[in-house]
């Protein structure tokens, strides 16, 4: 289905698989613009596992008291370690709400209800090269279930923090990844 003007809508006149995981699809994709014009080679990274709309992860802003929970993860591709909120991938059949509640308990030990789970939208990553969506929540009334364990991979520490420190790991760059970012301000605009 094309959005926008039609004259614009690019198709799709082959797809090769270029490479895969257990989580991901890389495609080589030859696409041919309304104007005539080729692209050859346009890279796609799809997620294996979809729901809904593109809906291939969660992202969840964890609230306590006003305090927000991150994660200082090590991100090999970038080689640093950034402050986050827990996120995910979501499972086969899985809503999305139930993806949040639970990567919230894998990643933190912290558990809450449905209820508890609030939107704050969906976002596109990247969108020049992810065939993917992630739905961002707000978690408030969260309960520890057990202490943080730090058992995935890169994960060294779950920590509470202010709003106004969070705004100031942006500030010094400890915060790059959209997902926290747009969880924030979206949850700053609710507070509004």
């Amino acid at each position: 289905m094309a959005h926008g003007n039609e004259k614009d809508f690019h198709a799709l006149r082959q797809r090769r698989l270029a490479c895969e995981n257990s989580r991901f699809e890389v495609f080589l994709d030859d696409v041919e613009g309304a104007n005539g014009e080729s692209i050859h080679d346009y890279l796609v990274v799809a997620p294996k596992i979809k729901i809904g709309d593109l809906i291939t992860g969660i992202a969840v802003l964890p609230i306590v008291d006003g305090k927000l929970g991150l994660l200082h993860i090590y991100r090999h591709a970038i080689q640093r370690h950034l402050w986050e909120v827990p996120r995910g991938f979501v499972d086969p059949g899985e809503p999305d709400r139930s993806s949040a509640i639970r990567e919230l308990e894998e990643e933190t030990g912290l558990s809450c209800t449905d209820a508890d789970i609030e939107s704050l939208g969906v976002i596109a990553p990247e969108p020049g090269i992810l065939a993917a969506r992630v739905h961002l929540f707000a978690a408030r009334r969260c309960q520890a279930i057990r202490p943080f364990s730090g058992d995935e991979f890169g994960h060294k520490e779950f920590r509470w923090f202010e709003p106004a420190q969070v705004a100031a790991l942006h500030d010094t760059g400890e915060i790059q990844d959209p997902c926290t970012l747009i969880a924030y301000f979206q949850y700053q605009n609710m507070l509004r």
